[in-house]
């Protein structure tokens, strides 16, 4: 034990700049902002069926939701930093392998790639997740998750968009060379990233028992017991943002304003609301805090209930995105704190959680559906808004009656 707390000193002895993970999740962002947008695209230019290019969808974003699989592989035998960089390589080559074949000819084997290739765009999330709860001092813990989701989510933006620039000028492989490049150029930043050596330790012999350990020791603390079922409650979620379209002519906006609105600026919009996770105080509570920017972004919703008109649907999308990447902001501190740097298994963690993360956004866009279906699109945001109150108001309840308070500076200072 003392072994490793002298480890955890020396590979923190040198902070880096919170924004370089910004940069070291940008290859990720391109790659869901490609699977997100692009890939549909060119499938349907390429005459595939809608219900094919469903099946397509969800059989490529499969691999995220079983990161926890080979998450724990971040955690042996290399540091961090290099299987970060080793997953960032892999998917580049992957994409400079699968994208030509975008098309009808080889649908099967394309999509076959990118399944495969999916362990490694995952492995990015949890790599990259362990090595920032492991490398960023306490007081820049929510610059570094601000700057995470801006690579994420504005990765994706720019990324999609540009994919589909490049094609519309160049061959498929050459586009593809061009974007496995801009993927792959962040690994090399991974290595400047201070660590200290992992230590020793097998591949599998005895690593089941240690992850049920840590995952044992995290339902036995109360607090971050507690963390964790505030992640998985409804609040936060931003989960209208991908049904904001499907109401859009309930406003009078037409495709081209969905277009403008939610699609090229909808990525820029999440990521500067992720980049304002960087003003909230490094000794706020995070609990608090996640909370909170789900209060916001239901008073986004409330603007959205007004008249029904196209001003308004500009208005309320703007603020709703905004607050949606302020709360994905928020959701990474907490989850870095819930992780703690005291623990072996970072990447375990941090790409479990990661992985249900899913299931609270996942249901909460059916409850909207569900609110939708029965008193249409005022339903759907009321549902949205109720979530997000609902859970703010549970929360501050708590801080009062338990005496938890608003802030922990002093577990900041211990932990940093």
């Amino acid at each position: 034990m003392r072994c490793y707390a002298v480890a955890i000193m020396s590979e923190t002895s040198r902070w880096p700049a919170p924004w370089l993970f910004g940069v070291l999740i940008l290859p990720l962002g391109i790659l869901v902002g490609f699977k997100t947008t692009p890939l549909p695209y060119l499938l349907a230019q390429a005459g595939i069926p809608v219900d094919r290019i469903a099946t397509v969808s969800t059989l490529v974003n499969l691999p995220t939701l079983f990161v926890p699989l080979w998450g724990p592989l971040a955690d042996v035998k290399l540091r961090r930093r290099t299987w970060l960089a080793i997953s960032i390589f892999s998917s580049a080559l992957a994409f400079y392998i699968y994208f030509p074949l975008t098309g009808a000819t080889h649908l099967d084997l394309m999509t076959a790639l990118i399944l495969v290739a999916g362990v490694a765009d995952s492995l990015i999330a949890a790599a990259c997740g362990g090595l920032m709860v492991r490398a960023i001092s306490a007081r820049d813990r929510n610059k570094a998750s601000a700057w995470y989701q801006v690579g994420l989510l504005g990765g994706g933006a720019l990324g999609g968009a540009l994919v589909l620039w490049l094609v519309a000028r160049l061959s498929l492989p050459m586009t593809g060379f061009l974007v496995a490049l801009l993927i792959a150029l962040p690994g090399l930043v991974a290595f400047t990233i201070p660590e200290a050596p992992p230590e020793a330790s097998p591949w599998f012999k005895g690593r089941l028992k240690q992850i049920a350990g840590e995952f044992l020791a995290l339902i036995r603390s109360p607090t971050r017991r507690w963390s964790v079922l505030l992640l998985l409650g409804p609040g936060s979620t931003g989960a209208a943002m991908f049904l904001l379209p499907a109401i859009a002519s309930s406003y009078g906006v037409g495709g081209d304003g969905v277009l403008w609105i939610n699609g090229a600026g909808g990525g820029l919009l999440l990521a500067a609301g992720a980049l304002s996770g960087a003003l909230v105080p490094s000794d706020w509570d995070r609990r608090l805090a996640y909370s909170g920017a789900g209060m916001t972004n239901a008073l986004a919703v409330f603007i959205l209930l007004g008249t029904p008109r196209p001003s308004l649907y500009l208005i309320g999308t703007v603020c709703y995105l905004i607050t949606a990447g302020f709360c994905g902001a928020c959701w990474t501190a907490l989850t870095l704190e819930i992780v703690g740097p005291d623990s072996r298994d970072t990447s375990t963690l941090f790409g479990a959680f990661t992985a249900t993360a899913s299931v609270s956004f996942l249901y909460m866009i059916w409850l909207d559906g569900v609110g939708y279906h029965h008193f249409g699109v005022r339903g759907l945001l009321w549902t949205d808004a109720t979530a997000n109150l609902l859970v703010f108001a549970i929360v501050v309840v708590v801080f009062l009656v338990c005496g938890l308070g608003v802030r922990r500076a002093a577990a900041d200072r211990a932990i940093g």
